[in-house]
């Protein structure tokens, strides 16, 4: 494998793959406490990993996707640090955090939803137990969607023990792994194929992170100006400057000459350079599926890295309003990974 194959792989691990997936055999999330008869209750497991969901049905405009990695199972042996939980210790999930409407866990019946939803999961000894881990994405079936559950464990019954500490697991319907070749032999296919992917997508990142902080340098300049103690004479240059950065005033669009029409002739640009490489009349290695997945996570993470920039990008669009023939399309709906912050 030479130099240029070695960079290509690391941009695509970096882009592709920013967490481990597990094996869904070997997605176990175990229960134990921190002291023999006593301490806290805790959990083992990789929370770096991603749960990887499938698409399950669509419900409206709604992609539901669920899984059921990791199961939840007590250890039976004490294996220190981590301790069996005494005989009659019924254990509850109890819901600290969710991407409201977003995702849900399900146990058996009861569907968790909201910060403060609990349900009692066993009580010991009880074996092996699968949640359906719940993503909706106001996306159509395909499209890169992620999200996060947090929660914590607690316990009643004879043994008395402290709830645990919060847990986040990470549900998405990708990342995707990385291309398989050969690495003992050459396979000129699926290198080409690893190599117009990373160069396809490195071009969308930054196409797409370009055009968000035009628009957005646009709408801060307004936005100061607005603010100002003694306005300006008139907004309008400051106005029409945000708007030909930022809105897309044909209601039809996204049409070629706005933000929205430009970063999807982007995506569509990146995706024919890697379904020429890797699909069916190259090394037919990815679906189209497959490459949705990959620029949309790629479209993800260009969207958290301008959030981290400019704090308040996500109502700063909202008030410049993308489309806004459209009555206000909603800008989630555009830019599913733009932060919310308070003021949203």
């Amino acid at each position: 494998m030479n130099r240029s194959t070695i960079r290509n792989l690391a941009v695509l691990l970096l882009l592709a793959s920013p967490s481990v997936v597990r094996a869904h055999g070997d997605s176990t999330l175990f229960l134990a406490s921190t002291a023999s008869g006593g301490g806290a209750l805790t959990a083992d497991y990789e929370f770096e990993s991603v749960s990887k969901l499938s698409f399950s049905a669509s419900l409206g405009p709604i992609s539901l996707y669920t899984g059921i990695f990791p199961g939840f199972e007590p250890i039976t042996v004490d294996s220190p640090p981590l301790y069996a939980l005494a005989s009659g210790t019924q254990v509850s999930v109890v819901i600290t955090g969710v991407d409201a409407g977003k995702t849900a866990v399900k146990f058996g019946s009861t569907v968790l939803d909201s910060v403060g939803d609990s349900v009692v999961i066993g009580t010991m000894p009880f074996g092996h137990t699968h949640p359906e881990l719940q993503l909706q994405l106001q996306l159509p079936e395909g499209e890169f969607g992620e999200g996060r559950i947090s929660f914590k464990l607690t316990a009643s019954g004879p043994t008395t023990y402290a709830e645990s500490e919060i847990y986040t697991l990470k549900i998405s319907n990708g990342p995707l792994p990385l291309p398989d070749y050969d690495t003992a032999a050459y396979d000129s296919a699926s290198v080409k194929c690893l190599s117009a992917a990373s160069k396809a997508v490195r071009k969308f990142v930054g196409a797409e992170h370009k055009l968000l902080s035009k628009c957005l340098d646009k709408v801060q300049v307004l936005a100061a100006k607005q603010e100002l103690t003694t306005p300006p004479p008139s907004l309008a240059a400051a106005e029409a400057a945000a708007e030909k950065a930022c809105a897309d005033a044909s209601g039809n669009g996204p049409d070629s000459g706005t933000m929205l029409g430009k970063v999807a002739a982007a995506r569509a640009k990146a995706f024919t350079s890697i379904q020429d490489a890797c699909g069916a009349g190259g090394s037919n290695t990815l679906s189209d599926d497959d490459i949705n997945q990959q620029l949309g996570l790629a479209s993800c993470r260009t969207e958290e890295l301008v959030s981290s920039t400019y704090g308040l990008a996500h109502a700063e669009l909202e008030e410049i309003n993308v489309r806004p023939s459209q009555g206000g399309d909603d800008v989630t709906a555009h830019f599913p990974c733009l932060f919310l912050t308070a003021s949203d």
